[in-house]
């Protein structure tokens, strides 16, 4: 069984790195639920394919550790890797984010989330991130929601507070005890003026989730296709996700 087990995680590593080989905000929903002395570590990204050359073939990598202090309160933090600038890799920023979950019941969570975004370029503006997570489950289906508050701070910070919002939608180990979901991501741009339908960031698309054990460590794998509805969205996006997490 564990050779198995290996046999599935380089799989799916090697077939998402060749992916990466041909295929522009990064894409996560955040459950509400906090685990005590949960700690974890996680690489992210996406990779857009687009007939606009300047957003082809784009891509960004997110590490991640993670700690639950609480039983109610979990630290991330995050490191961003993109090909900003036309160069290959650029560190983009760094997050430090804290999530204080505020309800626990038996079909229904929520929580609130903080995060302040240390921009790498001297000449960008830090970001200041505010979340409210919430979570539905009956059995094995589930809807989660984010819904994201984002604003420049500093001296060289521009614009207002922008609005975004992320929906997930899923039913639990339909085969192989893989989880099968839907997911959507949107940006809609500053709340004072916001975008008329065509200029903002829609993508939704289906995504297969899948957990094991490895000895004392549980792995999570994620791979997910998204589908741009508006022309200000990257046509295709493939994302994916790997977690490793230790109790």
């Amino acid at each position: 069984m564990k050779i198995y087990s290996i046999v599935k995680v380089f799989i799916v590593i090697n077939l998402i790195f060749l992916l990466q080989k041909y295929l522009h905000a990064h894409h996560k929903i955040y459950s509400p639920r906090v685990k005590e002395g949960r700690q974890s570590f996680e690489w992210r990204g996406h990779f857009d394919l687009d007939d606009r050359t300047e957003i082809n073939k784009a891509h960004h990598h997110v590490l991640e550790t993670e700690y639950s202090w609480t039983s109610y309160w979990q630290s991330e933090l995050e490191f961003h890797l993109s090909d900003k600038d036309n160069t290959p890799m650029d560190w983009e920023k760094t997050e430090f984010q804290n999530q204080l979950q505020i309800a626990d019941y038996q079909n229904w969570a929520a929580a609130l989330y903080f995060s302040y975004n240390f921009v790498s370029e001297s000449d960008e503006a830090d970001e200041i991130e505010y979340k409210y997570l919430n979570k539905f489950y009956v059995s094995d289906v589930g809807f989660i929601s984010n819904f994201v508050f984002e604003k420049q701070v500093g001296k060289t910070a521009r614009g207002s507070t922008t609005f975004s919002l992320s929906n997930y939608i899923f039913l639990k180990e339909i085969f192989f005890d893989m989880t099968f979901g839907i997911l959507g991501f949107s940006e809609f741009g500053e709340i004072s003026k916001t975008k008329v339908f065509g200029e903002q960031e829609h993508q939704y698309g289906p995504q297969f989730e899948y957990e094991f054990e490895l000895g004392t460590k549980e792995f999570e794998l994620a791979l997910g296709y998204l589908h741009g509805l508006t022309d200000a969205s990257a046509n295709h996006a493939l994302i994916w996700n790997i977690e490793f997490e230790f109790n």
